[in-house]
């Protein structure tokens, strides 16, 4: 509004004033088009101002002694510059700029040959003056996508490091929360057989030895894969012979385990195999700690569409007390791990004090 009424007072008080003020005030007003929507409508705007400095000239008040008409053109092709997207369309619009000095001041006022030169030198001037702050936007704007980029990948990445503390936390437990519970509940029977029945303490000692031994392949084994390549293949995953070895180890240390496949011959994908193995090894941990003497049944169920793990033990001999106590952080682990592959963790008390763990998973999602 101020450039338009700065203009339209300059062409009312110019003694070559042709027309009603009111034209003249009009093509003021649309010579200003670049300020008011240059940003966001460049095309227009400059199309606008264009036309409105040609009208002004050619039919009412000439420019020859107006200053306002020379930056209107010259805000014109700034915009052209600096806000025309695509090349080609900013250089048409600078030629707009430029038909209109060549064709108002010059073949219709009549103005010198020098003054159209100076006028297009600085019509260009300020249109490559428009192109550079553009060039600097975009490479601002190309920088701050760059940070962006390596903010959200530096924050894909400790979430990536954060998630496998976690799974190396939940196997930490699993592997050594089961191995300790089975040798304290060893231990704990050889202290109460020890001087009654020496052959039975070498026994449990031994039994305890071994448990022992395959925590620490564990452990190791946990390291190996701490320290493998990530790009290598991975090992194989557990089986059910694994999984008949881990029941025949707790059966070794006092539980009555028992383990029932039923049907189960196919083979199992690497994610349910895993998360078969740690639920029945979770399972028994949670019965031996809590229930210790009391019958585990260990069930695998598999269909078409999910595959079923349950650990169930009857209740606590109340004779005998718990050798050890539980964090929490196992089960807890491993419903992160059931419900990463879409399944279901159950774990709650019977109707005879007993307990069961039950996993169901999808076997679609393996």
């Amino acid at each position: 509004m101020a450039f338009g009424g700065v203009a339209t007072r300059e062409a009312a008080s110019s003694p070559g004033l042709a027309g009603p003020v009111w034209l003249n005030a009009l093509c003021a007003l649309g010579m200003a088009a670049p300020l008011a929507a240059g940003r966001r409508h460049p095309v227009p705007a400059v199309i606008l101002a264009v036309s409105a400095a040609m009208a002004q000239t050619a039919w009412l008040t000439p420019s020859t002694n107006l200053a306002m008409p020379f930056l209107a053109l010259l805000t014109a092709a700034f915009t052209a510059g600096r806000y025309a997207s695509g090349h080609p369309k900013s250089l048409a619009l600078l030629g707009l700029c430029l038909a209109e000095e060549w064709a108002g001041p010059i073949a219709v006022n009549g103005d010198p040959l020098w003054d159209a030169v100076f006028v297009s030198l600085a019509l260009w001037a300020v249109w490559l003056l428009g192109r550079s702050a553009l060039a600097r936007f975009d490479l601002a704007r190309a920088e701050r996508a760059r940070r962006d980029a390596e903010h959200r990948r530096a924050e894909q990445i400790r979430a990536a490091v954060t998630a496998e503390r976690h799974a190396v936390a939940r196997d930490l437990h699993d592997t050594v929360a089961h191995a300790v519970t089975l040798m304290v509940l060893q231990a704990t029977g050889t202290r109460l057989v020890a001087h009654k029945d020496p052959d039975a303490a070498v026994t449990a000692l031994a039994s305890i030895e071994k448990a022992g031994r395959q925590a620490m392949e564990d452990l190791r084994s946990m390291l190996h894969v701490l320290r493998h390549d990530p790009g290598s293949p991975e090992g194989p995953p557990p089986t059910l012979e694994q999984l008949a070895a881990l029941v025949d180890a707790a059966r070794s240390s006092g539980v009555d385990a028992t383990l029932d496949t039923g049907a189960l011959t196919m083979e199992l994908p690497r994610p349910l195999a895993v998360t078969a193995y740690r639920t029945v090894q979770e399972g028994m941990t949670n019965a031996a700690r809590h229930a210790p003497g009391a019958p585990v049944r260990i069930t695998l169920r598999s269909t078409s569409g999910q595959f079923t793990i349950a650990v169930t033990n009857g209740p606590p001999d109340g004779d005998r007390p718990s050798p050890t106590t539980g964090s929490g952080t196992g089960l807890a682990g491993l419903r992160e791990r059931v419900t990463a592959l879409g399944g279901t963790l159950t774990a709650g008390p019977q109707g005879d004090g007993g307990y069961t763990l039950t996993a169901t998973l999808p076997r679609s999602n393996a």
